[in-house]
């Protein structure tokens, strides 16, 4: 892949129009997939901007602002990470906002947040926080094809349902008024090098991403290759087996929200009614669209949780419990109680 066809690809995936007119953060780790992403949207905005100068377009301009999260798990490389992406900003004209993670501990064991959730949720606040700053409408990140499958992998070995079996979601909201965009989930990692290396920008290696103590490591780097020896077209296969799963997720997604909507009342809990004669496939999908808007913690949610749920909410179980992140689950006879000690009830169509 050269890099008309990278740009031509990002341009059918995330058409031109819907973002350059608006202000777009970017992710950039300086590693190849970030740092391609960002080269490939600073292009597409210049070749906007020569169209304008041409006479061909009198649209407004948007900015695009790369966004640097400093982990500083690995001293002086993980700060060399950090100039190399502001010196990058810097020579395509954009501005760079960076930020350099502060250590914490597990409050009941002294244990350094260093898990692989831990750093994701530090990432994704950083980005939601600078984006509402700035007034941008996106948020764009570098997942590619291959991060799709290591995703589906990770979700089958946890137990996940159709959600997670969908793999990454193309885009998603991010707060009140920003989307989270990942315009590469269709290019695979090898060619985004290849597109570097065509017109001689440079990246930056992370060796922990070789390291298998994280598990998205260890699918990478020990199981996909045994897989590969296997079943040589096992990871194009996984990807049209997401996108057909994409299609019957929102099909599930969009029934969901309407049974959302009729068998459930806030009040100083959330009420949800005994439905003894809906599929689980819709009701766990409510569910999970609930915990969304309640801002509850959704990753700690297994399949089995979500199982035992929907025993409760058919009425097949009738015992009170918590679920992860304190969520208290009290049955009667009509309804199930549904309250968290952490988090106060949001509206549903906040």
């Amino acid at each position: 892949m050269n890099f008309d066809q990278f740009l031509s690809e990002i341009a059918s995936f995330w058409p031109v129009p819907r973002w350059t007119a608006v202000g777009v953060l970017v992710g950039c780790s300086g590693g190849a997939d970030s740092v391609a992403l960002l080269r490939g949207l600073c292009e597409l905005r210049e070749l906007e901007r020569r169209k304008q100068r041409r006479g061909e377009s009198n649209k407004p301009l948007g900015f695009i602002v790369a966004a640097h999260f400093n982990h500083a798990l690995r001293g002086r490389e993980a700060d060399a990470d950090q100039t190399f992406v502001q010196d990058l900003a810097k020579r395509l004209g954009i501005a760079c906002v960076v930020e350099k993670r502060v250590e914490t501990r597990n409050a009941r064991n002294g244990e350094s947040s260093r898990d692989e959730q831990s750093l994701r949720n530090d990432r994704l606040d950083f980005f939601q926080r600078h984006a509402e700053r700035l007034g941008a409408r996106y948020v764009a990140v570098g997942h590619t094809a291959n991060d799709n499958v290591e995703t589906v992998l990770h979700h089958l070995f946890r137990g996940s349902g159709p959600v997670g079996l969908a793999g990454i979601e193309p885009h998603r909201n991010f707060g009140k008024d920003v989307v989270l965009i990942r315009p590469l989930l269709s290019i695979e990692r090898s060619d985004l090098r290849s597109v570097l290396e065509s017109i001689g920008q440079s990246w930056r290696e992370d060796l922990s991403n070789q390291s298998t103590d994280y598990r998205r490591n260890w699918i990478r780097h020990k199981l996909l290759p045994r897989i590969l020896e296997a079943y040589p077209n096992a990871e194009s296969a996984i990807g049209r087996a997401t996108e057909s799963q994409r299609d019957w997720r929102d099909l599930v997604n969009q029934l969901a929200a309407d049974w959302l909507g009729q068998n459930v009342q806030l009040g100083r809990s959330i009420e949800v009614m005994i439905d003894r004669t809906t599929r689980s496939a819709i009701v766990i999908a409510a569910m999970q669209q609930l915990w969304k808007k309640q801002s509850w913690p959704l990753r700690e949610m297994t399949m089995l949780h979500w199982k035992r749920l929907y025993q409760t909410l058919s009425g097949q179980a009738d015992e009170k419990y918590q679920l992860p992140g304190e969520i208290e689950v009290v049955p009667s006879p009509q309804r199930v109680s549904l309250k968290s000690n952490r988090h106060p009830i949001a509206d549903l169509d906040a």
